[in-house]
């Protein structure tokens, strides 16, 4: 995965923080822009924002919202991309940085509330696989980490595929992302 430039945009400064010092964690992720307020950089890859900032400016990015409550998309800014909604009161960071690289890829996060009817039937296996799949690796790349073989890994994906109601690799990323499995 490219590395990706992450603008966050909240007028709350703790959460703010919270946020930037998630996203400090991971190398891939680089905060190019932090503050209460716009505007930020046209160079972002990704912006996470408030409810109030989604509403009050327009970002040349993909947006990632950190919201208490339900987005209404008539009250967004000309020209916002929204491709996740996370729940601001459970956010973890594992959900948060799983939603930036989603929708640094152009994935849409649908906007259910996170964990509210996540199947349990991935066992630790599949979820490894999904996880695997979510960092960008292929079938033969996670053969190889997981030591077991590329027919079984395809076999896992299809099942994990079916368990979260996915069309495709990138759906099922995306629907584990919005369910926090990953």
């Amino acid at each position: 995965m490219q590395p990706v430039q992450v603008g966050v945009v909240d007028e709350h400064e703790i959460f703010r923080r919270g946020l930037v010092a998630c996203l400090a964690e991971d190398p891939l992720l680089t905060v190019a822009f932090e503050g209460p307020a716009g505007p930020a950089p046209d160079s972002l890859d990704v912006a996470v924002v408030s409810q109030r900032a989604l509403s009050a400016e327009s970002f040349a990015c993909p947006l990632v919202v950190c919201s208490g409550a339900p987005v209404n998309r008539s009250h967004l800014a000309a020209g916002n991309q929204v491709l996740a909604v996370l729940p601001r009161g459970t956010l973890t960071p594992e959900q948060l940085v799983g939603a930036i690289r989603a929708a640094a890829a152009g994935l849409h996060v649908n906007e259910n509330p996170l964990g509210a009817g996540a199947p349990d039937r991935l066992d630790p296996r599949r979820l490894e696989v999904l996880r695997l799949l979510a960092q960008g690796a292929g079938t033969l790349e996670i053969s190889r980490s997981l030591r077991y073989s590329e027919r079984t890994i395809k076999t896992m994906i299809r099942e994990i595929e079916t368990e979260l109601g996915a069309r495709n690799r990138a759906q099922a990323v995306a629907e584990g992302i919005r369910l926090g499995l990953i």
